[in-house]
């Protein structure tokens, strides 16, 4: 498995796994296949340079947008942010979202990071946790 800087070709893949991947918590993702392809493009297209993708055998099994010029209403100040990590459900728990993850955190070279889960997506949550977020007060903002 490799962890290599995303490119534009990259993206006509990415929806599908997008939906895959909100398999039972669809309340968190797009209600399309073309709402999808709009997201993705809209996140390629904020920060080109902060997105990474998975690939095991030549096939993406995963994929980070992230973004270094956030502004955060809970911090007062620019922070990284995560915007959405995938990885296809038939590769969870191969370590491959922590690879991801550090890739993007590296890209975005700062203390803070923040991102959003929602309250139902367990799965994410525990992840995150386990490695080192932790949940803002009152809000589904994690940093």
């Amino acid at each position: 498995m490799i962890i290599r800087a995303g490119k534009k070709e990259d993206l006509k893949f990415l929806p599908e796994l997008l939906m895959k991947s909100y398999k039972g918590i669809e309340e968190y993702g797009e209600e399309s296949i073309d709402k999808a392809r709009r997201y993705i493009d809209e996140l390629y297209d904020e920060d080109p340079k902060c997105f990474f993708v998975a690939e095991l055998e030549g096939e993406i099994v995963g994929f980070v947008f992230c973004n270094r010029f956030w502004y955060s209403k809970f911090e007062h100040s620019q922070v990284g942010e995560i915007n959405e990590i995938v990885v296809i459900p038939a590769h969870h728990h191969e370590g491959i979202g922590k690879e991801l993850l550090e890739a993007a955190m590296h890209q975005l070279q700062t203390d803070k990071v923040e991102l959003w889960v929602g309250a139902n997506n367990k799965n994410a949550i525990e992840f995150y946790k386990s490695i080192g977020f932790v949940e803002k007060e009152h809000t589904e903002k994690w940093i």
